[in-house]
């Protein structure tokens, strides 16, 4: 019973922290109002992106070291403060870089990781499904920001005042489901001692190098159009409802696909997954400049978008767990974001740029999804997990 308890408390906190993915909502009027340009808007989005992957690493190690409940507390109390001092501020670009780019970026970073691998840990026999529940909740967030931020928008309340209902909502959220988070009871005889994790040979693990590079060719171009997903619409002269539709589109498809594929991730073997995951992310990134003109289109690119996007978060930590077992799965699968998080910085920022100097996305969609396309090429021949298993065990490991 305690388990499931738990695992809705973990499905209440992502739930509460996935807000990042519903940002394109309130872009629109973050420009018009508080006169941030896209790229502005954008730097925002990406390091909040940049920060939650630099905290997921502290957040992980401590989840390692000291259990779940600790760095998920403190996390959650500076991600609801984070956006209640943004409520509070003057919108301007400083401002709001800082509370919800940086600061909520690192609340979110903290937390992220302990319901995921709690639950992995309470339900070990089912490591692809508890993991596509965990980020699809995180994921599913991005739906009931969308709806209720486009509605109070619609009322004509203030952005800024919305960023406070929504800290002031998550603060006792995430504080009250972090108390709730603990790890399973584990016999010291029977459980052997996890050896010291060395960093510096991680990263001469062709394995490690061949996930890290997926991970940041496919963030790319998913955080590229999640960011974006909104304006974009409004460049090809779409209503503004639909636009803003897009975004509960997306992340409805996210929250699909991350179940989807945590359930094909455990009946097939992961690198053919990927691959999969990756060759349809590259043909819809390339291919949405000369498909996508009206509201049918673009609302089905924002699907699939969203769709193959799930798979990045949800497909990677299934293959650490397996590849480096669970135990590790905090402190190799934290690092591994490094590759999402210097996604989100560097994709939406440069989609905005380029937008704003040429008043299009579509050069956007050519680097990222030509980029994504020689990404399957090195994956296929750097990933080999069967035939540098042994290398592995022996290298990243040593007793301390």
């Amino acid at each position: 019973m305690r388990r499931y308890i738990i695992l809705i408390a973990a499905v209440m906190m992502m739930l509460s922290l996935g807000t990042n993915y519903a940002w394109s909502t309130f872009v629109p009027v973050l420009k018009m109002k508080y006169h941030l340009s896209t790229a502005q808007t954008q730097a925002i989005f990406g390091t909040s992106g940049l920060m939650f992957t630099i905290f997921a690493m502290i957040g992980g190690r401590l989840q390692d070291r000291i259990g779940p409940r600790v760095p998920a507390f403190f996390g959650g109390v500076i991600f609801g403060v984070s956006y209640i001092l943004a409520g509070y501020s003057s919108g301007s670009y400083a401002s709001l870089q800082t509370f919800i780019g940086v600061t909520g970026g690192m609340g979110v970073g903290l937390c992220y990781l302990c319901p995921l691998i709690c639950m992995i840990k309470w339900f070990p026999h089912q490591k692809s499904l508890i993991t596509g529940i965990s980020v699809a909740a995180f994921a599913g967030s991005a739906i009931i920001i969308n709806r209720v931020g486009e509605y109070l928008l619609s009322r004509h309340i203030d952005v800024l005042q919305i960023f406070k209902y929504m800290g002031f909502s998550f603060l006792p959220i995430l504080a009250i489901t972090s108390l709730l988070l603990r790890n399973p009871p584990s016999d010291p005889d029977l459980t052997p001692k996890q050896p010291h994790l060395k960093i510096r040979a991680l990263f001469q693990d062709a394995n490690f190098w061949g996930l890290l590079c997926v991970m940041f060719t496919g963030s790319c171009i998913g955080l590229m159009i999640i960011g974006n997903i909104k304006p974009y619409g409004l460049s090809l002269n779409l209503d503004v409802v639909i636009a803003g539709t897009a975004v509960s589109v997306i992340a409805l498809f996210n929250v699909l696909g991350r179940l989807i594929w945590g359930w094909i991730g455990g009946l097939m073997e992961g690198k053919k997954v990927i691959v999969i995951s990756l060759v349809s992310t590259t043909v819809v990134c390339l291919a949405a400049p000369f498909v996508v003109r009206d509201t049918f289109t673009f609302l089905f690119f924002a699907a699939v978008a969203g769709f193959n996007y799930a798979s990045c978060l949800v497909i990677y930590a299934v293959e650490i767990a397996r590849l480096y077992s669970p135990e590790r799965m905090g402190s190799i699968y934290s690092i591994l974001l490094i590759g999402n998080g210097l996604a989100g910085m560097i994709a939406p920022t440069t989609t905005g740029r380029i937008f704003d100097s040429t008043g299009s996305y579509l050069p956007a969609f050519f680097i990222f999804g030509f980029l994504s396309l020689i990404a399957i090429f090195l994956f296929w021949f750097l990933y080999q997990p069967k035939r540098l298993k042994n290398k592995t065990e022996s290298s990243l490991y040593s007793e301390k």
